[in-house]
């Protein structure tokens, strides 16, 4: 694999985000201060007040400012059609999913192994303490053991939707069952036996469906859920207290999902 396709290094434009015409747009939550937009052509970029951990995509030396930054992929079919921002307000992570390969890359802080960058035959340890000591990545990298594992376990590769938590990451797999989950695990968030302290990709045993379609998939700080075509929870994991912040990060979810075509609300009966 060339290393175009492996990174994909940031630089900055020079205007302000009302400046570009975005078909999406994905703001971090949970004290997070980053976003992520897409354009028509397919380029994502991201702005924020915070690049303490990476979470832009530029070296960590360097401020965040509030206007975008370009991704620049040296390999030109490289098309992204959907961003993803979250983390908490002393961390942050990003992700961006390719269209035309549907590959996922990500960016920012790994101290819970969030990035999903380590092989689910490596252990607790993962890749994060042996690679250096690296807690971050300050480019977004494609996440090849997450892609591998999930062909693996699922016979495809395809990811249908992606959120973002505190310090954890969620999955949706193409085939509308299987759900992957890393990063931290203390509070159950990732929905399998023994809540790992942190876990590379491995299949959510809970959150993951055999019979039932998940259409789409939230992640809100220490919670991870499952939503159906109609926007109704189906399942959840983590510590889900339905608090007033909670309910609204979720209806945010829930509005995105739609907004991203995985969602069929106007078939719900009124009655």
């Amino acid at each position: 694999m060339s290393v175009a396709t492996d990174s994909i290094k940031m630089a900055e434009v020079k205007q302000p985000p009302s400046a570009i015409q975005f078909v999406h747009v994905a703001p971090a939550h949970d004290g997070a201060k980053h976003a992520i937009g897409i354009d028509a052509d397919g380029t994502a970029y991201s702005w924020g007040s915070n690049n303490a951990m990476g979470q832009l995509g530029r070296s960590r030396g360097e401020l965040s400012k509030p206007y975008p930054v370009l991704i620049v992929p040296q390999d030109a079919d490289i098309r992204f059609s959907r961003g993803f921002a979250g983390g908490l307000s002393e961390s942050g992570h990003s992700a961006i999913l390719d269209t035309t390969r549907t590959r996922l890359y990500i960016a920012g802080c790994d101290r819970w192994q969030q990035l999903g960058l380590g092989s689910s035959s490596g252990g607790a340890s993962g890749y994060t303490w042996t690679d250096g000591g690296r807690i971050w990545r300050n480019e977004f990298v494609f996440t090849k053991h997450l892609h591998e594992f999930m062909n693996e376990t699922s016979g495809t590769n395809k990811i249908r939707d992606v959120a973002l938590g505190g310090d954890h990451t969620v999955v949706l797999s193409g085939n509308q069952h299987d759900v992957y989950t890393f990063g931290k695990g203390g509070e159950g968030q990732l929905g399998v036996m023994g809540k790992p302290f942190v876990s590379a990709p491995v299949k959510s045993t809970k959150l993951s469906s055999k019979s039932l379609s998940i259409a789409a998939v939230c992640a809100i700080q220490h919670c991870s859920l499952t939503i159906d075509d109609r926007g109704n929870v189906m399942d959840e994991a983590g510590k889900c207290r339905r608090t007033k912040d909670m309910m609204e990060s979720l209806q945010t979810c829930i509005n995105r999902a739609e907004k991203d075509g995985l969602l069929h609300r106007a078939a719900k009966s009124d009655a």
